[in-house]
């Protein structure tokens, strides 16, 4: 229908659920960094590295990830000849269109050893090369365009940590300060709001339907990251807010969302209780 987006209802359905997934660490990834299964049938050889090679490209800036942080990352893997069997950016660290940043949660097994070693230490903006002997990947295995036994080059850019314990804390930035009374619990506001993943890719947008959205602060109507992303905001301001997987929709994917999805909105105040 005319001026109806079609991920603006599973969008907004999930915005307007009172709860969200805190689960985040115990969804599988979806990746050729899979943790490998067990083979019995490959042959017993191994690749040409001895052992885990980590360089650092560009250094970042903050915190290094640790063991049940949950990194954010674009990736590009390469085999020993250069041929690319998967990634989410090409060579020139760009991201790919049609693909989504990939959730880590570091150390928790989820990924080949190579990884959860390899992205220890590593910080917001950084960009690594990690050179994976086989046994720290599939060894024996052979795993889609992977051959069995093949050592592995990742080139990783961080673009976002979540620090344990930090699950529920998002982060704000005032691009343009509005005039007024400041939001708080139980107003009224009517905002205009443009979601992106950390690659830029776009999810939903109010705007692009020119549909403002309604809805009481602190009423439980939206995912808490949302809810505390207005408080303090005055009318005409304008605000960044970047919401962690377990403040928005946690580990269950929605709509073209992918699950342990950290999201960036930004958000216009137009009206505070209908003003």
């Amino acid at each position: 229908m005319k001026g109806t987006s079609y991920l603006f209802l599973p969008i907004l359905a999930s915005l307007l659920l009172a709860g969200c997934s805190s689960d985040s660490a115990k969804t599988e990834a979806t990746s050729p960094t899979d943790k490998p299964t067990e083979s019995k049938d490959a042959p017993k050889t191994g690749g040409s590295l001895a052992e885990l090679k980590i360089e650092d490209i560009e250094p970042g800036k903050g915190y290094g990830a640790n063991d049940g942080d949950l990194v954010t990352v674009l990736y590009r893997g390469t085999l020993a000849d250069g041929t690319e069997f998967d990634g989410n950016m090409d060579a020139s660290l760009k991201p790919k269109a049609d693909r989504d940043p990939f959730a880590v949660p570091l150390g928790a097994g989820r990924v080949i050893p190579g990884w959860d070693q390899g992205l220890k230490g590593i910080k917001v903006g950084g960009v690594r090369k990690l050179s994976i002997p086989s046994k720290l990947g599939y060894g024996e295995q052979s795993q889609d365009k992977i051959p069995a036994n093949s050592d592995l080059f990742f080139t990783v850019k961080c673009l976002n940590i979540v620090k344990k314990g930090e699950e529920m804390v998002i982060d704000t930035k005032d691009t343009k300060q509005g005039t007024g009374a400041a939001v708080k619990n139980g107003d009224k506001v009517t905002i205009h709001y443009v979601g992106t993943l950390l690659n830029g890719k776009k999810f939903d947008s109010s705007r692009d339907r020119n549909q403002p959205f309604e809805f009481k602060v602190g009423n439980g109507d939206v995912v808490p990251g949302f809810d505390k992303g207005v408080l303090g905001m005055k009318k005409g301001g304008i605000r960044t807010v970047v919401i962690p997987p377990d403040a928005a929709y946690g580990a269950r994917p929605t709509g073209s969302i992918p699950p342990n999805s950290v999201l960036q909105f930004e958000i216009e105040l137009l009206k505070v209780n209908g003003k």
